[in-house]
């Protein structure tokens, strides 16, 4: 038998994990709780079929980049042959925290702050140095040649610039105005008629009111610019503005714990955190979002005589579906694509880049400056080094003339080069909203999907019903636990106690484990792995009772139980080994074949049971064989090791006989 400080070598080690368990559960460390228990959303995407592996694996991994942009808890992602099952537990659980600040904010009509500042001497300043100043909206080119499709630009010289770059060229007998940035250029008879068409070009301005502060830039909102149409509404709009004292700012809290953004007022705060909620994200993760940008060739509007001879390509979803329509094949043709006006037609030319050329992308909001007013909500983005120089080259080819960008098949905004771009950035334009600039954004920076995804099954779990799941898991596990206790004590007195210490160690440590999978390796513990962990306990309690049997048959072959301590657990120990690895292999085999939950009941399983080896090795052997020394604990009246151990022949009045089992051959 081992000496007496190694067996409380072996229990001090299993104390100090066990305090370790509990500081992690201390420091805020809990399991990360899955779709069924924590509420959440499941969502199954549908590819077409034959669709490739690794077209599969591309496309998963897009989708947790998405999920990912929205500070949502670990999403679970599997690939099961041409379907995605998305799973995002505790998507409903984000809150708006309330925290002090104090700021001072300029304010206007409702409240509506249009900037904020720490201390009150900068807001009063920025308020007395405020004025209306009337800036420019857009300068559009005007004269017959242009029909409906007169090009417009953000300030005069601009459009000057455009006008500049016309000329008058001599085309197969016809004298034709060109760098037009038309689809055809308007030809005439005679060069006189060309020239005064060319004479005829002109410019018409529209303006807005804004008010400016000191620095010369546009006073702006969330809800957008302080312009307004008339000096006189301007004039109204600043004569509102006062400098507004807050003393708290309104925070949105993701359900993992990420802070989403701050607001001055609840309102604000809640807007955002609806901007995370299911049906949202569901839009954002499902959507293809392949951006392409292609010359213009052609623009037709609804008046055009050619418009209804016209067809769109792919128009119909069947028709997408098909080989001829993926974006293999219509990268190298010319197509007709819709506006997101849903009537324009542009009629388009190659690809010339893809969103593969980008290398990041974020919405801002344009305030404007003191020659153009806000644009609103675009996006800037950054091309890789590669996708740098093909849109340096693209725009220097087709200066004057008009790039569409395009997303999903429908064009968002067909600008016109105005120079050649070598700098590696760009911004997209196209009157968006924030919310729709964020999620395109968010789209462009995971990537588009790679192949199209058709929602199949949306499954929404409530809060409530994930902790009343939960509630109920807890309370098979207490109530499994008590009476086991109950009867370990009653049938095995002080070595019930020991189990008793035994499986509530193992279970801090299970519960600790769990804990530290959902951090490291983004493990959720769903309702499965709580039926895995329940079950477990069982074969926890199946090995004291074997080593307590083998004990128990030891001392009524004769031995005491200080000798038939040693030799018991010897031979128990071999068949607490086999019956463990045999689980252990049943849920290894089930965690490989199975999908969903299934695999996290067989990961529970498989880690308490051969948690269960650890504990019975390096805490019962030791706390037995220790009791087992003490005279007293084992000759206690009732509750003593002999009297446990004795209990079957007290109760049927057999007197003791040697047995022989499980011995050593």
């Amino acid at each position: 038998m081992k000496k007496p400080k190694q067996l409380w070598v072996s229990i001090v080690f299993v104390l100090v994990l066990v305090a370790g368990s509990i500081a992690l559960f201390a420091t805020g460390t809990r399991p990360v709780l899955g779709l069924d228990l924590e509420g959440g959303v499941s969502v199954i995407l549908a590819a077409p079929e034959g669709t490739p592996t690794d077209v599969m694996d591309q496309a998963l991994e897009n989708i947790r980049n998405r999920i990912d942009a929205f500070g949502t808890a670990e999403p679970l992602l599997f690939v099961t042959g041409n379907n995605i099952e998305v799973q995002i537990p505790g998507l409903a659980r984000g809150t708006i925290d309330e925290r002090p600040k104090t700021q001072f904010c300029i304010a206007g009509e409702g409240g509506i702050a249009y900037g904020c500042f720490d201390e009150q001497q900068a807001a009063d300043d920025e308020l007395a140095g405020a004025a209306v100043e009337p800036l420019v909206n857009s300068v559009c080119l005007t004269g017959d040649v242009w029909g409906e499709q007169a090009p417009c630009f953000g300030t005069q010289e601009e459009a000057d610039a455009a006008i500049e770059a016309i000329a008058v060229d001599k085309v197969q007998q016809q004298f034709c105005l060109t760098g037009t940035g038309l689809g055809t250029d308007p030809c005439f008879p005679t060069k006189d008629e060309a020239d005064a068409a060319l004479a005829d070009i002109g410019t018409v301005s529209s303006e807005s009111f804004c008010v400016q502060g000191p620095s010369g830039s546009t006073l702006a909102s969330d809800v957008g610019a302080a312009c307004e149409p008339t000096q006189e509404a301007a004039d109204a709009l600043l004569a509102g503005f006062e400098v507004l004292r807050s003393d708290a700012e309104f925070c949105v809290v993701s359900s993992a714990e990420e802070d989403l953004g701050c607001f001055r007022s609840r309102e604000s705060a809640e807007a955002r955190l609806q901007e995370t909620g299911q049906e949202r994200l569901l839009q954002v993760i499902g959507q293809t979002a392949r951006l392409e940008q292609r010359e213009v060739l052609d623009i037709l509007v609804p008046v055009d005589p050619d418009y209804a001879s016209v067809p769109l390509t792919c128009a119909t979803e069947t028709e997408r579906e098909t080989p001829e329509c993926s974006e293999e094949a219509l990268a190298e043709l010319d197509v007709v694509l819709l506006d997101r006006d849903g009537e324009t037609k542009y009629r388009l030319g190659p690809v010339e880049i893809t969103g593969e050329a980008i290398d990041s992308a974020s919405a801002v909001y344009n305030t404007g400056g003191t020659t153009q007013v806000a644009a609103g909500w675009e996006i800037t983005f950054d091309l890789t080094g590669e996708g740098a120089d093909v849109f340096g080259e693209v725009t220097t080819r087709l200066q004057g003339r008009q790039l569409a960008i395009v997303v999903d098949q429908v064009v968002i905004s067909a600008p016109t080069v105005q120079s050649p771009i070598t700098g590696g950035t760009g911004v997209i334009t196209g009157s968006f909203t924030e919310t729709r600039a964020k999620d395109l954004a968010t789209q462009l920076n995971a990537g588009a999907l790679p192949v199209a995804l058709e929602t199949q099954q949306v499954l929404t779990v409530s809060p409530t019903l994930g902790d009343e799941s939960l509630q109920q898991g807890i309370a098979a596990a207490i109530a499994g636990l008590v009476l086991l206790v109950v009867y370990l004590l009653l049938y095995y007195r002080v070595l019930g106690v020991v189990a008793f210490l035994g499986m509530t160690i193992w279970a801090i440590l299970a519960l600790g484990l769990v804990a530290l999978a959902g951090r490291t390796i983004s493990y959720n513990l769903t309702l499965a792995g709580v039926a895995g962990l329940v079950i477990s306990l069982g074969v926890t309690a199946d090995s004291y009772i074997v080593f307590f049997e083998r004990l128990k048959d030891e001392v009524h072959a004769g031995k005491s139980p200080r000798a038939a301590a040693g030799p018991g657990f010897k031979r128990s120990f071999r068949t607490i080994v086999a019956a463990d690895l045999v689980t252990a292999i049943a849920a290894l085999v089930l965690y490989v074949t199975a999908i969903s939950s299934v695999r996290g009941f067989a990961l529970t399983l498989g880690v308490a049971t051969m948690l269960d080896l650890f504990v019975v090795y390096f805490f019962k052997r030791p706390a037995v064989m220790l009791l087992c020394r003490s005279d007293r604990l084992v000759n206690m009246r009732w509750f003593g090791i002999r009297a446990g151990l004795a209990a079957d022949h007290e109760l049927s009045g057999r007197e003791p006989a040697p047995a022989i089992a499980g011995g050593s051959r």
